[in-house]
Parts: C-alpha cells; sequence; structure tokens
C-alpha cells in the first residue's frame, strides 16, 4: 500500500484527487498539507477539512504550510470560484489543523520513514521547495515525487506556463533540481486528455450518494468557467490523474526527461523539457506524462468512488468512449 502525502490548494480538481485517494484500496494517506495557490492557504486548508469531512476521512492530519509563492504574489485561480469549490455551501469542518508548520511537517516524516513516503504535490511546489532548503537531506528520504504540473507544449497561465508552475516558479526550479530520486510530472500534456464531459457528470446524479452529489456540486461553477476559458465541453480535473496514475501506473505514457524551469521574463514559469537530457549529456531528473489514456482513468475514477455501481459503470463508459 503507497504512503502517500498529498500537499494540495483545494480546488474542485484537488478534492476530487483527495477523494480518490481516500476511497482507494491501494493507498493510505498519511496527511494532508495546505499550500496558497487555487485560493488563499486559509481557504486552502478548510477546503481540505470540508473534503475529509465529505468523505468520512476526520483521522486523517492537516498541516498548513506556504501563504504565499517564495518571491511572487499570490494570484488566485478564478475558475474554482470565490471559495476554491466551486461557490457552494458545504458545511465547515469542526476538525482542528495540526500546529506544526506544514513544511517542517514533512521534514521530520521523511527523516523518520527514509524511502517510505510519495509526495503528491497537486498544488504550486513552495512547501516542498520549503523543506528542501530546510533540510539538504529531505530529497534523498522521499521516496518518489508525483506533480501536478508544468507543460512541455502551451500553457494555461501564460502561452508557456502551467499554473503551479507559473504561481511560483522558483520553487519549482529548486524541487528540480534538488535531486529527488524520482519525479514523475504529470503536466498538461496529459491532463488535456482526459476531459469530464457533461455527460459524465450527469451520470453523478444517477448515483446520488454523498459523494456523488459533492463532486456534482463543485464542478458546476468550474465546467461552465472552463468551457468559457477553454471551449473544452466540459472540464478537465487535472489533478485527479496524480492519484489516478498512484493507483494504476498504465494510465499515463511517461518519457525520461531533463526538466528546469524559467522564472523571469515572458516566459516565467515555463517548464523546459528536455527529452533523454540530450542538451544535458544524457543527465534525466524527471520522467514526464505526455499521453494519457481516459477511459481507463475514469474506470479508476467511478470503480474507485463509486463500486457498487459497477455493471453501470461500465455501461457508461462503453457508451462514452465506443469512439
Amino acid at each position: 500500500m503507497e504512503r502517500l502525502i498529498i500537499d494540495t490548494d483545494p480546488g474542485v480538481d484537488d478534492a476530487i484527487a483527495i477523494l480518490l485517494a481516500i476511497y482507494s484500496k491501494k493507498i493510505n494517506i498519511e496527511a494532508i498539507t495546505t499550500v496558497c495557490g487555487n485560493c488563499s492557504l486559509e481557504q486552502a486548508t478548510k477546503n481540505a477539512l470540508k473534503t475529509l469531512n465529505i468523505g468520512n476521512a476526520n483521522h486523517i492530519p492537516v498541516y498548513a504550510g506556504a501563504n504565499k509563492p517564495l518571491r511572487n504574489e499570490l494570484v488566485v485561480a478564478k475558475v474554482h470560484g470565490d471559495d476554491g469549490l466551486g461557490n457552494t455551501s458545504i458545511p465547515e469542518s469542526n476538525k482542528e489543523i495540526e500546529k506544526e508548520y506544514a513544511p517542517d511537517y514533512l521534514v521530520r516524516i521523511a527523516k523518520q520513514y527514509p524511502k517510505e513516503i510519495t509526495l503528491a504535490p497537486i498544488g504550486p511546489l513552495t512547501n516542498i521547495a520549503i523543506a528542501v532548503e530546510n533540510d539538504p537531506n529531505f530529497a534523498k528520504n522521499i521516496k518518489r515525487l508525483v506533480i501536478m504540473g508544468g507543460a512541455e507544449f502551451g500553457g494555461n497561465s501564460s502561452p508557456v506556463a502551467e499554473f503551479n508552475f507559473w504561481e511560483d516558479p522558483e520553487a519549482a526550479k529548486i524541487v528540480f533540481n534538488a535531486g529527488f530520486d524520482e519525479i514523475v510530472m504529470v503536466g498538461l500534456d496529459a491532463t488535456n486528455k482526459v476531459v469530464f464531459s457533461p455527460k459524465l457528470r450527469e451520470y453523478l446524479k444517477h448515483i446520488n450518494t454523498p459523494i456523488a452529489k459533492f463532486i456534482y456540486d463543485i464542478t458546476d461553477h468550474y465546467m461552465y468557467a472552463e468551457q468559457i476559458e477553454t471551449k473544452i465541453i466540459g472540464c478537465v480535473i487535472f489533478d485527479a490523474l496524480v492519484t489516478g496514475y498512484i493507483i494504476d501506473e498504465s494510465i499515463l505514457e511517461l518519457k525520461d526527461c531533463y526538466v528546469d524551469i524559467a522564472t523571469e521574463g515572458i516566459c516565467k514559469g515555463q517548464s523546459v523539457v528536455d527529452n533523454d537530457g540530450q542538451y544535458h549529456n544524457g543527465k534525466c531528473n524527471a520522467r514526464v506524462a505526455y499521453n494519457a489514456y481516459d477511459k481507463k482513468f475514469f474506470d479508476i475514477f467511478y470503480n474507485t468512488l463509486f463500486e457498487e455501481y459497477h455493471k453501470d459503470i461500465k455501461l457508461i463508459l462503453d457508451t462514452e468512449f465506443s469512439n
């Protein structure tokens, strides 16, 4: 079973990624650490607590981390609504957060269980960069990083930069140059191939469990905003692909690369992907996702969260992906 810490800025797609991890039989969530990004740190932490409450997982500790990027001012993502969860009226959780600062917790737990913890940063990489800078052994103590961020071709916050890396490019640069044994970068090249269509979303109404209703509600504003911004009919639930990959690595195709991050100018936040390390003497520091299998992902998505509906799920997916 994968021992997982999710570093997150919930965020609609972050909440879905957390729920997938909660309900997967292959994952044990050690903790949630929060960071500013899609919304403020305070709101992100509230949303993490709400998501755990919806998922009946209040036993999972939550640690709050960085409330601003390393150098830049915070710019929140409007597609998630004013509250980060699609402007929904989800009750506040009574669960309290841990007192320890998230980067300090990350350093401590990695030192306590070297090479046992998988870290899934699905927001800006600020907390991870602070942990790297605070402990020179942190990178080597982590089993692997599975990151949602970056793009080889095209961005969503600038012509070349994906939001998480654009929000805190200095942090991303520190992380990719820190010497982690394994980094998997799940960026826009893969995530944009997995679209949560209106039909797939409507199926949640048929299921009508508390989890289904939660996901349906939080994706309402998000789907509308994404359609305006990207002209895609549906929405991309970026961060959920990280959890999907940890559950079943066959949903993504990866290639060995050397990745560095631009920190200034018009290319700020760009992930510069050198395939096979051709310009770095063959050295590679990451595996980059360049393709994703949408039907396989949604099979994992629905059967992890709503296993009792497996017969109906097969029918709906066969119909949706008949071409």
